[in-house]
């Protein structure tokens, strides 16, 4: 029964490339691009919002990421903690003068779709791709950088007493220039309570490493799985297959973080984020920091990925340069 529910809601849900959608209450009009993530209450698609004649005036085409789900409770839930960060990061901007930083909650509303009448918000989009293509574009060594990006990110929430809850590679974008965002905040939870949406190889109750109860270690605990799963999938997927889920532990985890070539350096990261041992999110980040410095410093430089502005220009020039030559060897017939 449960299973006919889920994939009803999942083919409410469904939403094909160039349907457009429109804002019941709000009347904002955004077109489907595509999907970029689905967790256990919602589906995050990119759109792009296209102002209607009421709102072309203070309007601009744009593109956002929209999440929809089926339970309306749930989805206001999470807005309401969306709108508690936004609060204070924008407190925090004006603390450090940067009054310009860009709100992340866009709008919310209900739209019409298949029949039935689907909540949905509206968050700002960062184009990027999944971490894992990211890695597997530019190379593992880009990891030491990215992974100190989204510790940040992390630590944002984590001073606005909130944890992102379901950190997993699917839920990380990263653009050209290894700057990352987050997709699908279903499960941002208050600090002190139960964490609302997790995905099992992350969650450290699956590990026996601790509750679920959110912390910042909790976060922490995620990111140190997702790392391994990222530099070792294989290894992982073995080691999980070959323990019984009632002897699982981090000693598995912190095993292939020894032993591993691609996992060994951040080994004296993994450990204690595993071990819940980081007394706070600064500590964490200062760590992660100081040893991609180290790694750095005694490795080769990072091949940095070109800015898409670059490209462009490049191929201008090269464009430009073809029809000067093709106007002088014209001059010469």
């Amino acid at each position: 029964m449960e299973n006919e529910q889920h994939h009803a809601q999942a083919a409410a849900l469904r939403v094909e490339a160039g349907t457009v959608l429109q804002g019941v209450w709000n009347g904002r009009v955004y077109r489907i691009e595509r999907r970029l993530g689905r967790g256990a209450n919602g589906v995050v698609y990119l759109v792009t919002h296209f102002p209607t004649a009421a709102q072309a005036r203070g309007g601009r085409i744009a593109a956002y990421a929209l999440k929809m789900g089926m339970n309306s409770v749930d989805l206001q839930s999470e807005i309401n903690a969306l709108r508690t960060w936004e609060k204070g990061r924008q407190a925090e901007a004006g603390r450090t003068g940067r009054h310009h930083a860009r709100p992340f909650l866009v709008d919310n509303d209900d739209c019409d779709l298949h029949g039935k009448r689907i909540p949905f918000y509206v968050m700002r989009y960062v184009p990027g791709v999944s971490l894992r293509k990211f890695i597997y574009k530019h190379g593992p060594d880009w990891y030491g950088v990215v992974g100190g990006r989204l510790l940040e990110k992390l630590r944002q929430l984590h001073r606005q007493g909130l944890v992102f809850g379901d950190l997993k590679a699917e839920n990380v974008l990263v653009n050209d220039n290894g700057e990352v965002e987050l997709i699908d905040y279903g499960g941002l939870t208050s600090t002190g309570k139960s964490v609302k949406q997790f995905t099992e190889l992350y969650d450290r109750g699956y590990w026996h490493a601790g509750s679920r109860t959110a912390d910042f270690r909790y976060d922490l605990f995620s990111f140190a799985v997702m790392t391994v799963q990222m530099m070792a999938e294989r290894e992982l997927r073995e080691r999980i297959k070959t323990t019984l889920p009632q002897t699982r532990d981090i000693k598995d985890l912190i095993d292939i973080a020894r032993n591993h070539p691609r996992v060994r350096p951040y080994e004296p990261w993994l450990a204690p984020a595993l071990r819940g041992e980081f007394a706070s999110p600064e500590e964490a980040c200062r760590l992660w920091h100081e040893q991609t410095r180290k790694r750095h410093r005694s490795g080769k430089p990072l091949n940095r990925p070109t800015p898409l502005w670059l490209k462009w220009f490049f191929a201008v020039s090269v464009l430009l340069l073809a029809v000067s030559v093709a106007f002088w060897a014209w001059g010469f017939d």
